[in-house]
């Protein structure tokens, strides 16, 4: 199968053997995307046989950075606003129930379609970029296959509801495991409850800031709009000591991203697979921090409850999609990056709660090859 790649395309491959590459071992009967352009300098591409199975050959191939990050951002940003961003009010207007109704029709009729919306990147993950940087001629290169794999555990407060739910029935759960989780909560949207705030950094948890109002505008606002939208969440930044953001709704554009790089230590918008949302085939398919726009980027590589919960998977299959992937990414020497919502209606239900604690378990009882971390202990060691 072939996508557009620019001006060339991606082939998908299925990884047989890496050869004399032993950085990338970890890779082999993965599938991924690799670009057909890379594929004939190489000359790759006469090593691929009839079932689309590659065997690296032994000899040297040109593989720079620029090829790793060029696949990196191939679709690593929402450039076209999405209807949410182009409504005349804030979609927010909305109810809550309402909008995840609607997801939901939308993700079901889709959910069998994934060949249409998640070409590149694969959903639910996809390794495509950090095979074809383990590929590359870099001798020498630290192995950290004997380190244990951070798990960091995220949640986007997107309202009252959320931060309540949050502090009573998610902090509880995450600290019987020995866990702390970094709290993306928007600062400009509702009254926020400040001493639910103050209680959960007084826990040892940790706040970023996500967007300015949750109206999905602000990365295509214009230049001026936009640093007036983030700056306005600099107090609250302050106030808690914030140091990274996450986009509402995943939408990010390089525009935006080259802003937060004069306001932030990191970003954490952009997933490895984004899938059907927030627009299809959108990811940067790598599971290990990056810098881009000058600013380090924390993937977000698990797939997201609100995805799975759209497209129709139970609990028991979300959880189950968690520590597959999980440990795929130890494998691939990443980062585990969860994200999950708060509100009744994403995680903070009875089933989706048990599931939320399963992988919480999980992670716990595989302490010989998970540690639970945060962004700032991830980017520390990775820089």
């Amino acid at each position: 199968m072939q996508t557009n790649f620019g001006d060339s395309t991606l082939v998908s491959v299925r990884i047989a053997s890496v050869g004399n590459r032993p950085r990338a071992i970890w890779a082999e009967g993965l599938r991924v995307h690799l670009p057909a352009s890379l594929l004939d300098r190489s000359g790759w591409r006469r090593a691929v046989d009839g079932h689309g199975d590659l065997s690296i050959p032994p000899d040297p191939a040109s593989i720079s950075a620029e090829d790793v990050a060029r696949l990196r951002e191939h679709r690593a940003f929402t450039e076209r606003r999405p209807v949410s961003a182009r409504l005349p009010v804030s979609y927010r207007t909305v109810p809550g129930w309402a909008r995840a109704a609607v997801a939901s029709a939308i993700g079901r009729w889709n959910r069998h379609r994934a060949d249409r919306w998640a070409v590149f990147p694969a959903f639910p993950i996809d390794f495509s970029t950090d095979v074809l940087d383990d590929l590359r001629e870099a001798p020498g290169a630290p192995d950290r296959a004997t380190h244990r794999t951070p798990v960091v555990l995220t949640h986007d407060i997107d309202s009252a509801e959320g931060l309540s739910n949050l502090v009573t029935r998610f902090l509880p759960l995450e600290e019987a495991a020995g866990a702390c989780s970094t709290n993306y909560i928007v600062p400009c949207a509702w009254r926020l409850d400040e001493g639910l705030v103050r209680e959960l950094i007084g826990r040892g948890h940790d706040v970023g800031v996500h967007g300015y109002d949750h109206s999905n505008t602000t990365p295509f606002a214009g230049a001026e709009e936009r640093a007036r939208r983030l700056d306005g969440a600099r107090s609250f930044a302050e106030r808690y000591a914030a140091t990274g953001y996450r986009a509402p709704s995943l939408l990010r554009t390089r525009s935006l991203l080259r802003d937060l790089g004069t306001r932030y230590r990191y970003d954490s918008s952009i997933p490895t697979a984004g899938g059907l949302f927030p627009t299809p085939n959108n990811g940067c398919a790598t599971v290990r921090p990056f810098v881009v726009e000058n600013i380090v980027e924390l993937p977000v590589t698990l797939p997201r409850d609100g995805s799975l919960r759209f497209l129709g998977y139970a609990p028991d299959e979300i959880v189950r999609f968690w520590m597959e992937c999980a440990d795929l990414v130890a494998r691939a020497r990443g980062a585990v990056v969860l994200l999950t919502h708060c509100e009744r209606r994403f995680s903070g239900g009875p089933g989706m709660l048990d599931a939320y604690r399963a992988f919480l378990d999980h992670v716990r009882a595989r302490d010989d090859r998970f540690e639970f971390s945060s962004p700032t202990r991830v980017l520390a060691e990775a820089t």
